[in-house]
């Protein structure tokens, strides 16, 4: 696969929200010409790629083909000369869709040489992980073939995540072999237990090591967002060298591992973990943060006055808020309990305590 830079401006000017026409034309266009009628279609609209050579070969990649776009259409993309990728003009998208076009490229690459694997093209990962939820439920069997599942998912360019939203979801010595195999003179990946989900949390109970590896963008899901070029050309040249089968499998998925600090919140005191689906509301409160990460606080304002006042978020509230300075560890503090966030209820929460935080900042006083 040749990765020039006239070929990623074309793959990345499609903007793919779940199930639009855009979406259906980029897979048509990128994804379906390069499995050479070797694939199938699940329920979902999941895509199946067989490249396994026999029994020995037990990994399944993943990455999906939706994105985080308000609407279907074209949008241009710029490449500076450090080869950063991003939107040609901000006003006119949501974001670049590196999240996650840049893990389905790692895919592609992989089959286009052979690497010995089974490949699942996902769908509706940005609403909720609908597609791999289905696959977990209609098609459990198949799962249970695979001693690791690998998404291609993660921001940054040093990851291989151990523990996604609730708990671990891969041992130790899994990460610590992968990120050794993933490491030369120019890669430097180390484990890291920051996660928060992607489809491979959708598959824990079932496939002992499920992990999410970086692949070089940055702000994913505003329009701030950016791919490093030149790290995922030398991700793509190091995955297809690494013998995934040959990677230790050590978790054991029928015992459920919780983050140490889960009971350390006190909202949460006496509840069970819970099994890992987000809602709407979940989802686009924890967007709006990271969208108030990159400068853009707009949103997380006007999710924080649905919170005050669902019945008119518009009053007196959002004028109140509009361009009140928020520091990134409140934001980040936020996106922390909407993560825990069992609920509505305690999303909500979230943001009203936020809010309150907000205005205990001594420049209020």
């Amino acid at each position: 696969m040749s990765i020039t830079n006239a070929f990623i401006k074309k793959y990345f000017s499609y903007k793919r929200p779940d199930g639009s026409p855009t979406e259906q034309q980029w897979i048509d266009t990128y994804v379906i010409p390069r499995l050479r009628g070797k694939h199938w279609v699940d329920g979902m609209g999941n895509i199946h790629y067989d490249g396994r050579i026999d029994s020995t070969n037990r990994t399944l990649f993943v990455g999906h083909t939706d994105t985080v776009h308000h609407e279907a259409g074209k949008q241009r993309v710029a490449i500076d000369k450090g080869g950063m990728v991003r939107v040609a003009d901000p006003k006119q998208t949501t974001c670049l869709g590196a999240d996650d076009g840049a893990g389905v490229l790692v895919l592609l690459a992989m089959i286009e040489i052979g690497v010995p694997a089974y490949y699942i093209f996902t769908r509706c990962e940005e609403r909720g992980g609908k597609g791999a939820k289905y696959i977990h439920k209609t098609h459990s069997s198949l799962l249970m073939q695979f001693d690791r599942a690998v998404a291609f998912d993660r921001r940054g360019s040093s990851s291989v995540i151990t523990h996604q939203g609730w708990g671990r979801c891969c041992s130790d010595a899994f990460a610590d072999a992968l990120s050794d195999a993933l490491t030369d003179d120019v890669l430097m990946y180390a484990p890291d237990d920051g996660g928060v989900y992607t489809d491979t949390a959708e598959f824990v109970d079932i496939i002992p090591e499920c992990t999410n590896i970086s692949v070089g963008y940055m702000n994913e899901h505003t329009t701030n967002e950016t791919l490093d070029l030149g790290h995922l050309k030398a991700l793509i040249k190091r995955v297809i060298g690494i013998d995934w089968d040959a990677l230790p499998t050590e978790r054991d998925p029928a015992v459920g591992e919780y983050v140490d600090d889960y009971m350390a919140l006190g909202m949460y005191k006496g509840l069970q973990p819970p099994t890992m689906t987000y809602s709407d509301l979940n989802m686009d409160a924890y967007d709006a943060c990271e969208q108030a990460l990159g400068g853009h606080t707009e949103m997380l304002m006007w999710r924080i006055c649905e919170a005050l006042d669902p019945d008119e978020p518009d009053s007196w509230y959002y004028e109140q808020l509009w361009g009140m300075p928020v520091p990134e560890s409140l934001i980040r503090n936020c996106m922390k309990a909407i993560d825990y966030a069992v609920d509505d209820e305690q999303t909500l929460q979230a943001l009203l305590d936020l809010h309150d935080a907000m205005f205990d900042q001594p420049q209020y006083h």
